[in-house]
Formats: structure tokens, sequence, C-alpha cells
């Protein structure tokens, strides 16, 4: 801010707040403090801090400042530019974070969308197909098995007539203790 928009700030400060005393020294001293903001935040900060308060000082105003950026930049995300590799990574973020604090959003680049196509399509370009059959899970014991009491299924604990969980029925913990074969399996 320069010391001309100081003095701006002050008579709207003034404005804002009346009963308020200032001087002409009262820019002077502001623009000590207030130096290093911008008139647009400095604004918009004076207007918050009169909107709680009767008298406005610039310390409160660098405090408002501070959240009126922390609010702009808080879900701030990166945009580089188009290609893989940016070597001005730094300085680009560092710009664009300083953009988006001072509320103006960088441009959004131009990317092509993805195109959407079949998850086959895509495995066969590699050279691989998806498995059609699924293997069936074996599990060691009692769950291993469909229960023949409540028939649960592989995997599942056995349920009580209420249908809460229970601890797996005798007969499926003697079924599974059973040696297995192709066909029981």
């Amino acid at each position: 801010m320069t010391p001309d928009e100081t003095v701006i700030l002050a008579r709207y400060v003034r404005a804002l707040c009346p009963q308020q005393k200032f001087d002409e020294y009262t820019p002077d001293a502001w623009h000590d403090v207030l130096g290093a903001y911008t008139l647009n935040d400095a604004r918009q900060a004076a207007a918050r801090v009169a909107k709680r308060q009767p008298f406005v000082a610039p310390a409160e105003i660098a405090d408002e400042i501070t959240t009126i950026r922390h609010e702009r930049t808080h879900n701030f995300v990166y945009e580089p530019p188009p290609g893989d590799r940016d070597p001005n990574y730094i300085a680009n973020y560092r710009a664009q974070l300083a953009a988006t604090g001072d509320g103006y959003r960088p441009p959004v680049v131009d990317r092509p969308a993805l195109t959407a196509r079949p998850v086959d399509n895509l495995l066969k370009q590699v050279g691989r197909q998806i498995p059609r059959e699924v293997a069936a899970v074996r599990r060691p014991g009692p769950l291993g098995i469909t229960c023949p009491d409540c028939r649960a299924p592989i995997g599942r604990p056995c349920r009580t007539g209420a249908g809460r969980e229970r601890a797996p029925h005798e007969n499926r913990e003697h079924a599974a203790l059973q040696p297995r074969t192709e066909e029981t399996a």
C-alpha cells in the first residue's frame, strides 16, 4: 500500500467509525503498520472489524487481513502447466498461492478430458484380460464350509433362530474336520 492509499484507508475508517479520533499524522502511523498490505484487503478487513466494534486499530486490521487471506487460500489447489514436469514448480506455486490470497484466482489450465473406455479394452492394450471366474475362497476351520444346520454360507458365522450370530454349530465343526475331496469342496 502506498502512502496515498493509506490516507484513503484512514478516511474510509473515519467514515466507518465517526467517533474515532484522527489527526494529520494518523495515515503516516498506519502506513508504518499496514504498508505491506493491499488497499482492497485493508478496506475489507476494516469493514469486518467495524461491524464488530466501534473503534478500529491498525493491528486489528492486520489480524483480519491474515484471516481473510487464510480463508481465500484454505482450499487452494495448485494448477500445474501442461506436461509432466515443471522446472519452476516452487516459483509457480508461490505465484498462484499469492494470487489466490490477493483475491485473484489463477486461470484454470485447459486439459483434455480423459476418455472413458471399458476396463477390458485398457487391459487388452497392455496384454491382460480380466478373469471371468473367481476361484472359491478356501477358509480354514468351520467357516470354510456351509453350515449343515443353519445353512450359513462359507465365510459367514452361524445364526440362531432369532438371527443373531453364534458360535459355529457342532455339526459344522465336525464337517470341517473331515478331509476335503474335490466333490465336497
